[in-house]
């Protein structure tokens, strides 16, 4: 179908050649009794398909449902393109019958998507045409610099029901910032037939950016001895995975620096005129916080592996990551439980019994004048809370049968006792050091999303529209952040401070142009 070759053109914006921005080729002059002209537009894919760090997109990520274009006189102001002579209307049009493809030979690249018929009272041309491609719009007209004030939220970016929102590919032209697309003389016409022989060449690309993940193994060796099986080594097998630390919204056309260089955000090329195309962007800048830490849980890491998810650009410098959801296991695939207190693995019951024997000349429960010291069957274990230092450790605190009983506290005579509160109690049970428990094997790794740049530079991390980076899990190292509760929501993603574990990944970004990223979890 033609839809497909459409979007080839549509989604290849990386990949994409033609088109001027010479001002001397845009006109705003009179057009002789002009009520009606007409303008060709063409979508073109010419990409070097021999090129491995290119990928197309699945059937859902091509869909081109809607098209709309927004015309502009040289200012940005808006051109409206709607009106009889006399009226008024809005400076855009929509088009959702982009036609069929009939046949166009294997090697062409550029298809002609449609003619746009434009009615104004001007008799003049328009200057600049923005494309944006599966977008929900009927408002009044916008200026350039509303229209790239748009702000999109990642449902409507990402729809894979309704289609993925696109716009016009930003890149720089010399010092200019290409934002919209030169409409030259040559590009208007009075006939359909006119328009059709001079037709105009738009590039756009994806607004979000795609995220995969792999894996080399389905059981990862941590090189970490496994003490409940003395001569075996824990093992860590990937269940899913999710991303965090997301940007909540993003601008509908993507913003670009003309001061940036190849040196200051160290990736080479980061602007390819030819291939309209830049490989950074700047995120969002809305009121209050725009980076969103997802509050998850373990049970909540539900994207599987091999699957792909979806976020919007965010190079604000607080990091996309990707959090990988794994299972602590033996060498056949089991899950074990892990305890650790003070560098000594222990079990459940160990660990119990380590923190009553820790506090058993201190305190006692009193019944029928009988004094009985805190026992492991008092204690129970709970999630710490959800700080930087302590989200990933588990604290102590009374059963609630416990709870019911009179407490005692041993005197600094050594004999005699006084009364002591369940909070006192649980607060004293609280102030011993937390532990370590990997309830069932549960755990998680995260990464940093690597971008292109070089380390260091400010184009090292961070995710860009348009790219899609595919994370292979290589190596695990260590045995990640310990989960007690597999429904408790963590807000940011810690690692333990006296563990190093790691993920090794391999992350390509397509584009969807494709980057590689090597991530060792540990």
């Amino acid at each position: 179908m033609k839809t497909d070759r459409l979007l080839l053109g549509l989604l290849a914006a990386g990949m994409l050649f033609s088109c001027t921005n010479e001002d001397d080729g845009v006109v705003d002059t009179p057009v002789a009794n002009a009520k009606t002209s007409y303008i060709a537009v063409n979508v073109n894919s010419a990409y070097d398909a021999t090129r491995a760090d290119y990928a197309d997109g699945t059937a859902e990520e091509q869909a081109v449902n809607n098209a709309y274009f927004f015309f502009f006189d040289n200012a940005g102001s808006p051109f409206n393109v709607s009106s009889e002579i006399g009226g008024t209307g809005v400076n855009y049009i929509v088009k959702t019958d982009l036609g069929d493809e009939g046949s166009v030979p294997e090697n062409v690249e550029t298809v002609t998507s449609t003619v746009l018929m434009i009615k104004n009272n001007k008799g003049t041309n328009p200057a600049k045409v923005v494309a944006v491609v599966n977008w929900d719009y009927s408002g009044v007209s916008l200026s350039l610099a509303d229209l790239k004030s748009q702000l999109v939220e990642e449902a409507a970016a990402a729809n894979l029901a309704d289609g993925f929102l696109m716009s016009n590919s930003v890149y720089l032209s010399g010092a200019d910032v290409m934002d919209a697309t030169p409409i030259t003389v040559a590009n208007i016409s009075s006939t359909e037939t006119g328009a059709v022989a001079s037709p105009v060449d738009i590039y756009v690309e994806r607004v979000a950016a795609k995220v995969a993940m792999s894996q080399t193994s389905e059981l990862f060796d941590t090189g970490i001895e496994n003490p409940y099986a003395p001569g075996t080594n824990f093992y860590v097998k990937v269940l899913g995975w999710d991303l965090n630390t997301t940007i909540s919204h993003s601008n509908l056309v993507k913003s670009i620096e003309a001061s940036w260089t190849d040196d200051n955000l160290g990736i080479v090329g980061w602007n390819i005129e030819a291939y309209k195309r830049s490989f950074w962007g700047k995120s969002a800048e809305i009121a209050g916080s725009v980076v969103l830490s997802k509050n998850f849980s373990w049970n909540s890491l539900s994207n599987e592996v091999d699957a792909a998810d979806y976020c919007l650009e965010n190079t604000s410098g607080e990091n996309t990551k990707v959090l990988v959801k794994a299972q602590i296991a033996d060498a056949d695939g089991n899950p074990v439980e892990v305890v650790k207190l003070l560098g000594e693995y222990l079990t459940i019951d160990g660990l119990k019994t380590s923190i009553a024997t820790a506090l058993a000349s201190k305190y006692y429960s009193y019944e029928n004048s009988t004094y009985t010291s805190i026992a492991p069957a008092d204690i129970e274990l709970a999630v710490a809370g959800t700080s930087d230092v302590d989200s990933y450790t588990v604290t102590y605190k009374l059963t609630t049968a416990a709870e019911s009983k009179v407490w005692k506290v041993r005197n600094a005579d050594g004999v005699t006792f006084a009364d002591v509160t369940v909070d006192d109690l649980n607060a004293a049970l609280d102030a011993l050091e937390h532990a370590q428990v990997w309830k069932n094997g549960m755990s998680y790794y995260f990464a940093d999303i690597k971008h292109l740049g070089a380390a260091g530079k400010s184009g090292e991390y961070g995710v860009v529209r348009n790219h899609s980076y595919a994370v292979n899990v290589t190596d695990i190292v260590g045995l990640g952040t310990p989960v007690y509760d597999g429904d408790s929501a963590v807000e940011e993603p810690v690692s333990p401070s006296d563990t190093e574990s790691y993920i090794a990944a391999r992350i390509n970004v397509l584009s969807w142009k494709l980057v590689n990223q090597n991530v060792s979890l540990k």
